[in-house]
């Protein structure tokens, strides 16, 4: 079954580009000439950059993880053998499909449902691991970015 996600923290990063961009442009504004406006100039690029990236990323058609009997296909269309797959990783609302012989888990394969699939999305997703023996650990996960 195929489920819709939603990007981890898009939206706080956002909100933290925009306030650090408002802040920058205050700080742009009330420079002298010199080294320092030029390297405010390139951090606003930055900025905007990044900006425009996570609105394309909230607004866009949200990526999904497909659940299937023996494997998983990632929000990046890539499948991953029930054998490749270590534990499955939840804190709070926070989902982390974790492979054998790595730390972190790769960013594909983080995600958070979508609210109006969440409670389906989370019953299968521990179906899914009882049926192919993953452990379900309530901690905290890193990801690979």
């Amino acid at each position: 079954m195929s489920y819709l996600t939603v990007y981890p923290k898009a939206k706080l990063m956002l909100v933290g580009m925009l306030i650090l961009g408002i802040f920058l442009v205050r700080n742009y504004q009330l420079s002298g000439e010199g080294f320092l406006k030029y390297f405010i100039l390139f951090i606003m690029a930055f900025i905007v950059i990044n900006i425009v990236i996570l609105i394309r990323r909230v607004f866009s058609p949200k990526p999904s993880i497909t659940l299937c009997e023996d494997y998983v296909i990632s929000t990046k269309n890539k499948r991953y053998d029930a054998s490749q797959i270590e534990c499955v990783y939840m804190t709070y609302k926070r989902i982390g499909i974790k492979l054998y012989g790595r730390r972190l888990v790769p960013s594909d394969l983080c995600f958070y449902f979508e609210s109006s699939q969440e409670n389906a999305g989370l019953e299968e997703l521990e179906e899914w691991a009882a049926r192919n023996q993953k452990e379900v650990k309530h901690k905290f996960f890193q990801t690979l970015t």
